[in-house]
This record gives structure tokens, sequence and C-alpha cells, in this order.
């Protein structure tokens, strides 16, 4: 059965689209435009999920959200507002919203998450019944009835036979600790004078004179004149164990599914304009940096605050991660490539400085394939893997980075069962204490570490790393023991082998303009007045106007060579509007567009009017230089 939305929202235009894209999908949906009509709908009807504006003409939308939460608790409900702000992130977040989304919003991150939050309602229903079915478990008859006298089985029922696995004769006279190792334990003296009273124990049972399984044994006196005859019932436990553990396993999921709903909610929320803020704290160092020498008294500390800005940009960007998946376009890339580039990295530098005393080593297989993968993701994930195997070693010991080509022919079962294909595998290995047992199933949720945190990374290294390998298809394996770590990331491999060397590096003076105009689209002050700067500097003439209907009127009299436009803009249109209404006016207008929250979606959409250069917040002098030159110079 196609699942019910309701589509809560007073503006007819976006009602109406949601509304096709919905049904385009399968779903049953409703519209109400106001919240009086939302409640009579509620009422009325039964609906697996709501979209709500917070803003409508007659009442707030967190009212609707905390009736939806109080009287229908099984029901999604995702904000959809244009109007986002931490303080209605948090009320969402206390009514129990799945889901903050700002608009203008992708039909596909929309569909996305509608299917996230319903999958997570599905989940919660089934636990619910879960219980209900344990419930009923603990409740059902007992399934053997043994009478005993002074510990010697004398009578038993059918079911006894199917439960140990035995004939008649072979149960009749043998003692009851054959049948339950632990009876002596647990079971009352046969002579005691507890007439009328009963005991209830769990224990092992044994099945065919080998194999033992969990029972619940519960004894009680017959009520006839021998004080040493008792009757047992007895249950196997088997089938209600596995239900609980199926219980717990659900339970885990459906928490952790919550904590990423609350990730997701505030992440979403702030990125956007945290990362307009880190722009400050990352570019006009970079910029006070060119323009000083390397002798200068105040230059490293600059330096460190532009790192700290990088620092601060790298926990938002695994944030965005962890609550929105890793979801990439991706290319064929070889793993040797990326662990030599990593190889003379600064992050690998900045290690041997600050381990001096642990050796790094690197073994690459020759004719390793291709795979298909995002560089950046995977090289974020060589980054967290060998910094973690630093800290671990602490003072002495060695690093080995080694890639290997791999077919199974079997499934393999290590961390995680891998099936059977062709991968590309990437370890990192250390010589660390190893690590716990008991800690081994939690690595990989948010925030679980053994570090200090806000001292050696953001607690969510591990979980970045599970997301990229679901993301590439890819698998993990772990190996620890009191010599050290092991940690194999499987790629699915292509036939195609060693790729291409690296980009080029240019130096900053090679991407200077010639005093090209361009005009820098962006609602926040600081961020028109750290571009124009950067663009200034770099040779160009910069003009800046801070809201979409603004530039569109500037284009109209004075043309210019480039736009620079944000993507997100508040009050007002947004950029991608912005720039199909100035492709109206001058056809051939080029483009590069930046925004401190990019989605997959955002680039699909902006990419079809013809841009084809992106920068996400904070990003540097030398990446706003060559996306600038190549958009101008193509």
């Amino acid at each position: 059965m196609s699942e019910s939305i309701l589509v809560i929202d007073d503006e007819f235009n976006f009602s109406t689209s949601l509304r096709s894209i919905l049904e385009g999908n399968g779903y049953l949906v409703d519209v109400a435009a106001t919240g009086s009509k939302a409640f009579a709908l509620l009422q009325d009807r039964s609906y697996q999920a709501v979209l709500l504006d917070l803003v409508l003409p007659d009442l707030d939308g967190i009212e609707i959200a905390e009736h939806i939460a109080r009287v229908r608790p099984d029901t999604a409900v995702i904000v959809l507002t244009g109007h986002a702000s931490v303080a209605s992130a948090i009320q969402a977040l206390r009514c129990k919203a799945s889901d903050y989304l700002c608009k203008p919003c992708p039909p596909e991150l929309i569909l996305q998450t509608v299917a996230r939050a319903l999958a997570t309602v599905q989940m919660r229903i089934n636990l619910e019944r879960s219980e209900r079915k344990f419930k009923l478990l603990a409740d059902a008859a007992w399934d053997g009835m043994i009478i005993c006298r002074e510990n010697e089985v004398r009578e038993i029922n059918r079911q006894c036979l199917d439960l140990f696995g035995c004939t008649e004769e072979h149960l009749l006279g043998r003692n009851m600790e054959e049948l339950f190792p632990g009876w002596r334990q647990n079971a009352p003296d046969p002579g005691s004078d507890a007439a009328g009273a009963s005991v209830c124990f769990e224990t092992e049972a044994v099945h065919g004179g080998r194999k033992t399984f969990p029972v619940e044994v519960k004894i009680k006196k017959l009520d006839d004149a021998d004080p040493c005859a008792w009757v047992a019932a007895v249950r196997d436990l088997t089938a209600s164990r596995q239900e609980e553990l199926q219980r717990i396993q659900m339970q885990e999921k459906l928490v952790n599914a919550q904590r990423m709903e609350s990730i997701g909610i505030m992440a979403g929320s702030v990125a956007h304009d945290l990362n307009n803020i880190l722009s400050s704290i990352v570019t006009f160092p970079e910029l006070l940096l060119l323009d000083m020498s390397t002798t200068e008294k105040y230059r490293k500390d600059i330096a460190l605050i532009q790192q700290a800005g990088k620092q601060a940009a790298a926990v938002v960007a695994d944030l965005l991660t962890v609550a929105r998946g890793s979801t990439c376009s991706k290319e064929q890339c070889n793993l040797n490539t990326l662990l030599k580039d990593y190889s003379s990295s600064i992050d690998i530098q900045q290690l041997r400085r600050l381990h001096p005393g642990i050796s790094f080593q690197l073994q690459l297989e020759a004719n390793l394939p291709n795979i298909e993968a995002s560089a950046i993701h995977i090289t974020k994930s060589i980054i967290n893997l060998v910094t973690n195997a630093a800290e671990a070693i602490g003072s002495e010991g060695k690093i080995t980075i080694r890639t290997a080509n791999r077919h199974l022919e079997n499934p393999f079962d290590g961390y995680e069962t891998i099936p059977p294909g062709r991968y590309a595998i990437l370890s990192v290995q250390d010589t660390g204490p190893g690590i716990a047992g008991e800690a081994l199933p939690h690595l990989f949720k948010p925030f679980f570490s053994k570090k200090e945190m806000g001292r050696s990374g953001t607690g969510l290294g591990l979980t970045v790393i599970w997301n990229t390998m679901r993301d590439h298809q890819g698998f993990i394996d772990i190996v620890s023991n009191g010599g050290g770590t092991r940690f194999d990331l499987y790629f699915p491999s292509s036939i195609t082998l060693k790729s291409s060397e690296g980009e080029t590096v240019f130096p900053i003076e090679s991407l200077c303009g010639r005093g090209e105009r361009i005009l820098v689209v962006d609602d926040e002050e600081s961020q028109r007045q750290i571009t124009s700067s950067i663009l200034n500097r770099l040779g160009y003439t910069a003009c800046a106007v801070d809201n979409g209907e603004k530039a569109i009127e500037y284009i109209r009299h004075e043309p210019v060579d480039l736009l620079l436009l944000d993507m997100v803009m508040d009050p007002g249109i947004s950029g991608y509007e912005t720039y199909r209404r100035i492709l109206q006016i001058q056809p051939d207008q080029r483009a590069v567009v930046a925004s401190g929250y990019f989605n997959p979606e955002d680039q699909d959409r902006i990419r079809a009017l013809g841009v084809s250069q992106y920068l996400t917040k904070p990003f540097s002098v030398t990446s706003l230089a060559r996306a600038v030159q190549e958009e101008i110079r193509r």
C-alpha cells in the first residue's frame, strides 16, 4: 500500500510542485494551506509523513508539530522552511521532527529525506511489534513436563522427546543433573519442607547428549504425601533469546537513526552560516600571508589562526558527511596515486614532526586496478586512519600503509561479511597496543572515541570512513591484538589499470587576472568584502551586490565578464534563480557558484544552466583564483 503524506504549506506554487513530485514517486498526497485545514485532515485521516512549513497564515507550524508528536507519534514530521534558524531547528528537534530542510530544496533531497523518515518510522513500528511478540513468547505455556523423585526422572510428556532429542526409554530413570548440568546449583533440596513453594531459574539443558541449549525451569512440589516428588516445567529459550537479540539490535539501529536525525537537523541548520563565518578566519589570514615576507614577526601566529579556521571547517564537513551521507561524484582513480600524493602532503609531514619516533612505510602493489571513487573522500579516510594509528602508538613504533589486489571466490567473514568479487585493498597497520574487544562493535558510532575530544579529532573520523565505504559499495575488515591493529578497506575494482598522475599545481602569480570585471553576489557583507579583496588582489575589478534582484538590475545596465554567485541567499531569490533570470538577459553570461553548504543535487541543477565551477566555503585564495581563471579562459 502506498504511503500517505500531508503537505502543509501556504505557498500554492511550491505545494503544487511538491505534490506532483511526491505523487510521481507513488505517494498519496493531501495538501493543506492553513493550520486549521491541517488539523481537520489529521483528525479524519492517517498519514505516514507530514511535510510542514513553519510559517502559516493562521498558526505557527511548531504547534502542529507538537500536536502530531502528542497525538500521532508514528507520523514522521519533516520541516520545510524558508526561514531557517538555530532556534526553530531546536524547537523542531524537541517536537521529534525527523528532519529539517531549508527552502529552496532539490526534489532529490526531499525524496531521499522522506524515504529515510518513513524507514525510521517503520523501524520503530517493527520494534514495538517485536516487543509485543517477545511478551507473548514469555507468557506462553511450558513445552516439557518432567516428574522426578529424588532427582530421578519418573514421568515425562511427549514434548520432552523433541526438547531433549531422546526416546522415552533413554530419558526415564536418568538423573536430572545429566539433563541439566546446572541443576544442583539451582534446584532446592529434594527433601525440603517448602511445600507449595515454587522455584524458577534459567540454565542449560543437554540435547541428544551433546549440544546444550538455554531453558527456563519452573519446579514445584507435587501436592501428595511424597515430599521428594517434584514436577518440573521446562521451556526452550532458544527462540526467545534470538527474539531478544533481534529486539536489542533493532533498538540500537533505531537509536542510531535518531542520533543521525538529530545531528542532521543541527548540522543542516548551521552549516551555511558557520562556513560563511569561517571564511573570514581562513581567507583573510591567507591574504595577509601573501603580502608578508617569510621573516615577518607575526607570520607564524597568523598561520596558526588560518589553521584553526581550517580545522573548524573540517568539523562542519565531517558533521555534514555523517548526517547527510558522503554521496558524491566519482571518477576513475588509483589508490597508489592517492597514497603517493598523501606521502608528500602536509598532513603526513605534520605527523612526522609530532611523532618523530614513528616510522612510516609505504608498500604499493604494482599494476593495482583502478576504482570508481571520490578522491577527496578516500584521501580523508587515509588521513583519519594514519592519524589514528600514530596516536594509538604514541612514542615509538611503525605504521605500514599498503595496497593489494585480491579476488575473493567465497564470502570472507571478517569485521563484516565481504561478498565474492575483485577488490583493491587499502591497509593501514600499526604496532600500537591494539583495540579492546569490547570497543570493536562500537568503533564506527558517532563520537565514540577513547581520545580526548577537542584535542585529537572530532570524534567522527571513523564514522566518516564507514559512510565513505558505504557510498563506495566497499567493506571494512579489522584485525587487532596486543601487537597492533590493521584496518583493511575493500574497494570494488575495475579492470582499468594504473591511473594518470594528479593535476599540476600552479603558482598564484600564474592565476592573476587582467582587469576583468567580476560581480560578487552574496547576502553576507563579510563574504562580499573577503571575495572582493581577493579578486582585486588577483588583478580583477570586483564589484558587489547583496541579493539576486540587485544583481539582475546591475547586469541590465553594466555587463560583467563573470558572476560569482552565492547559492543560498536570504531574503530574496537563490543563486540558481538569479543566474537563470540573468541568462534570459545575457545568454552568454559566465558564472562561478559558491556556497557554505553544497549538495550534489544543487550542483546538478546549476550545472544544467552551464556552470562548471563550484566553490565550497571557506575557500582558499588559490582555489578561487583557479576557478575564476578556468571559467573566464574557457
